[in-house]
């Protein structure tokens, strides 16, 4: 934005400078009739080579300024793309962890075992990890049971496998309990 600003500036500048010199080389019949008409004494007074003179030197000016001005500006606009450019990767490197998250969060998870009714037909999450596996869980029980309103979910051992157990209402109004058994996505992520 920086950049924009800097050239449409040196823009301006440059633009103005040709309008200025316009102006002039315009004016300069009638600057000479006035002039003559002002200083009537001054008979020999010869406006031209003034006129010549500070043509030239507009002119001079305009090709300075834009031999001067323009690269400055292009330097500038390069270094503020470069700091652009760098201020971009800065800020992906500061939201790359997030990325990783979202795709740990929704890495895909099969479903095993059982029908999740108890400890013993607990439901297995396969592929799951620490992320993905409660995401996993609400997806099971969103396609078996819609509508179905979440209560509470805790944690349960038993015979040295951990569960998580998930307690809900159906649409129909009946509490349920589904268990998943968690020890493989648990140990994966110790």
């Amino acid at each position: 934005m920086d950049s924009l600003l800097d050239h449409l500036s040196v823009r301006n500048v440059i633009v103005g400078y040709l309008v200025i010199g316009a102006a002039v080389c315009l004016s300069t019949p009638l600057l000479r009739r006035d002039l003559r008409e002002l200083f009537t004494d001054l008979r020999d007074l010869d406006v031209r080579v003034g006129a010549i003179f500070l043509k030239a030197l507009i002119g001079l000016c305009v090709l300075l300024q834009y031999c001067v001005l323009w690269p400055i500006a292009w330097f500038n606009a390069g270094k503020s793309e470069k700091k652009a450019r760098q201020a971009a990767d800065a800020q992906f490197e500061r939201i790359r962890p997030f990325a990783q998250l979202v795709s740990m969060m929704n890495a895909p998870v099969t479903y095993a075992g059982g029908d999740g009714s108890s400890f013993e037909q607990a439901v297995i999450l396969v592929g799951a990890t620490f992320l993905s596996g409660p995401r996993a869980e609400h997806d099971l029980i969103g396609r078996r049971y819609p509508g179905y309103e979440f209560h509470k979910q805790s944690l349960a051992e038993q015979g040295g496998r951990t569960y998580d157990v998930l307690e809900f209402t159906t649409a129909g109004g009946e509490t349920k309990r589904l268990f998943f058994d968690i020890s493989g996505h648990l140990l994966s992520h110790q």
